[in-house]
């Protein structure tokens, strides 16, 4: 079935899913069945040409882009009274709703950060910076972790969706200190998550937006029990000068490499984890 043809009254409503500020999500059912998210921006939205141009560009980010960890747009109309955006529906739903449940494993954290840096990667070799990498934005098919909603999307078309996006727990500090987004900032919001996954809870808190602000600008992330190796690159990826900060690149890098073992250790463990990096690391333990 070509899903493209399809407008909004071709999908059965079955349940709201939630209420954002900008759009309704319904779990809703295709003519052939299938079970997709259905997005349904406000009236309001729909009304304001500067919220209708963000949701269209969401709409046609959703359906352009194809990568194995990006989250796949199936139908969509960008405006007017039947603007919608199907997308592929998540039964576990978000990595923050696995999260509410317990930590993942390293091993599990390193599979979910590793497909997520690659959905950067992707991203900002076509000049699109996401804006609000959290974990809500990840959903969750097994071990199979894809990145979604390209709401507030920087591209090179639209370099200024907005004059700030994204959550403040994960923002870089030079958003807070009023500078401009760019792929450092995607970065420094992965390597939040990162920090998040790989030790249990953020690098830093604040009950107010002032408090998190200074967090992020002065403050260093707290001391971690991770593998030197893994705990480098994720204090490198939280680096408060995007000019040196990480990449996600560099985040691939280091959890492929094999961790450098002690010079006195017996020739046969050294063997038994020869290229298997940070991976092979965790599975031993």
């Amino acid at each position: 079935m070509d899903y493209r043809r399809l407008t909004r009254q071709n999908f059965r409503l079955e349940m709201l899913l939630g209420l954002g500020r900008s759009s309704q999500v319904y779990l809703a059912h295709g003519p052939d069945g299938v079970k997709v998210a259905l997005k349904v921006p406000r009236r309001e939205v729909r009304e304001d040409r500067a919220m209708a141009e963000r949701f269209a560009q969401e709409v046609a980010l959703s359906l352009t882009l194809n990568h194995p960890n990006l989250v796949r747009g199936l139908s969509g109309r960008p405006e007017g009274d039947g603007a919608f955006l199907a997308i592929e529906y998540f039964e576990e739903g978000t990595l923050e709703d696995s999260l509410k449940n317990g930590p993942l494993s390293r091993e599990v954290a390193l599979e979910c950060l590793s497909q997520i840096a690659q959905a950067l990667i992707f991203l900002h070799d076509r000049g699109i910076i996401h804006q609000d990498v959290k974990p809500s934005n990840i959903f969750i098919d097994g071990l199979l972790f894809k990145l979604g909603d390209f709401g507030v999307a920087k591209t090179r078309e639209n370099p200024k969706p907005l004059e700030r996006a994204g959550s403040p727990f994960y923002m870089a500090p030079e958003l807070f200190a009023g500078g401009s987004s760019g792929p450092e900032s995607d970065a420094y919001s992965f390597g939040v998550m990162a920090y998040e996954l790989l030790v249990g809870k953020r690098p830093f808190v604040g009950e107010t937006l002032e408090e998190l602000s200074y967090a992020h600008l002065h403050k260093l992330p707290p001391p971690t029990n991770l593998p030197p190796n893994l705990d480098r690159i994720v204090r490198n990826l939280l680096a408060k000068d995007p000019a040196i900060r990480a990449t996600p690149q560099a985040f691939l890098k280091a959890i492929r490499t094999p961790e450098p073992q002690p010079a006195n250790e017996p020739a046969e463990g050294k063997d038994k984890n020869k290229s298997k990096g940070l991976f092979g690391l965790f599975r031993k333990r």
